[in-house]
């Protein structure tokens, strides 16, 4: 999306709706959800009963996205287990190894057989790993999760560090950053569509508006300073965004060096494709031995960065039901197991199709 609005401006606009929009919606909701010490779906209500509508809505829309993000996040376990193997699977092509190994797309849509088609085992079994990895972490009570969020928050970060050292050694990394923090082109931020972009981003990735940071500052004392700790929550998290993007960027302007092209013509290789088409092939420039463990590295921290949000979407949606049901496992089992199965549809062989569908849904309801 940088690449395709501006540069540098996409990094302005993106700054701009997160510090005046989707911070102070964040910090806002951090503040009801302490205040009236509900979660979301009642503390619409406790506001204004007609408005439990509206969190009946909230709820939809986090177990719609949280059924289509746990398979774009499910992607990343096939390409663990093929980072391990030397050479790395999709070396010679890694547009043909998406494509036909991992989704097994059809050729034409016009001429193929009626519905989504079968299921793909690989990517079956890769959504079975992580509904159990998100079910055992849930589950059991919060102070287990908190243990377990202390792990896949960390890792990521100490993982992403690496990736930015390395990938910035290598050759034509520095033209990737350059194009990154130094192409500034202030007439995109004269389009709306920029903007709409932007926001969009942001709201999805601090998530404002699926009643996860209401939900969770109910469990937290009343006297914890939560302005304090959202403005905390908000930095990191698009501190984190931004210096990601010199690990990206280095890695592309590794790619776009090998293959002797621009680096907007790799960067703009957009959606899934970025991570596992242009990014995998990425890779495979690294040479013999340290192409594995950079490949490793990055699906990994991919894998850890989705686990935690999905960590925080399940369990709002659990605590949500909770709060009308007696707290049981099986109560965070029978929504996971839902949820899965809502996902198998992903797993089909139109499931890319359907999952581009249903993030433009989204992308239009937040824009």
């Amino acid at each position: 999306m940088i690449a395709s609005n501006g540069g540098a401006a996409a990094v302005v606009a993106y700054l701009i709706c997160a510090v005046f929009v989707a911070w102070p919606l964040f910090t806002f909701e951090l503040i009801l959800g302490q205040y009236l010490r509900k979660t979301f779906i009642k503390t619409w209500e406790t506001i204004r009963p007609r408005w439990l509508s509206f969190g009946f809505a909230q709820f939809l829309l986090l177990f719609i996205a949280q059924s289509y993000f746990s398979m774009i996040i499910t992607y990343t376990i096939p390409y663990i287990f093929g980072s391990c193997v030397t050479p790395l699977p999709w070396a010679e092509d890694s547009e043909a190894y998406w494509t036909n190994t991992i989704l097994n797309s059809y050729d034409d849509l016009n001429d193929k057989p009626p519905g989504p088609g079968p299921i793909q085992w690989r990517l079956a079994v890769s959504l079975v790993v992580f509904w159990l990895i998100t079910f055992f972490s849930v589950a059991f009570g919060k102070n287990i999760l908190s243990n377990i969020t202390y792990v896949t928050v960390t890792l990521p970060v100490v993982l992403m560090l690496v990736l930015v050292i390395v990938s910035a050694t290598q050759e034509g990394a520095r033209e990737g950053i350059e194009f990154y923090i130094g192409k500034f082109d202030g007439s995109e931020l004269t389009k709306l569509s920029v903007w709409a972009t932007a926001l969009g981003q942001i709201l999805f990735s601090l998530s404002p508006g699926f009643g996860t940071a209401i939900t969770y500052s109910s469990f937290v004392s009343e006297k914890e300073d939560v302005y304090k700790a959202g403005m905390i929550v908000c930095v990191a998290n698009s501190a984190f965004s931004l210096i990601a993007g010199f690990a990206i960027f280095a890695i592309v302007g590794h790619l776009a060096w090998e293959e002797g092209v621009s680096v907007e013509e790799v960067a703009t290789r957009g959606g899934t494709g970025l991570a596992f088409i242009t990014i995998a092939e990425g890779m495979s420039f690294f040479g013999s031995g340290i192409e594995n463990v950079m490949s490793v590295l990055f699906y990994v921290m991919l894998l850890t960065l989705g686990l935690d949000s999905s960590y925080a979407w399940t369990e709002t949606i659990v605590s949500s039901v909770e709060e009308t049901l007696v707290f049981t496992w099986q109560v965070t089992l029978v929504l996971c197991i839902i949820m899965f199965l809502f996902g198998l549809v992903f797993t089909t062989r139109m499931g890319n199709e359907i999952l581009d569908v249903s993030m433009l849904c989204c992308s239009c309801i937040f824009t």
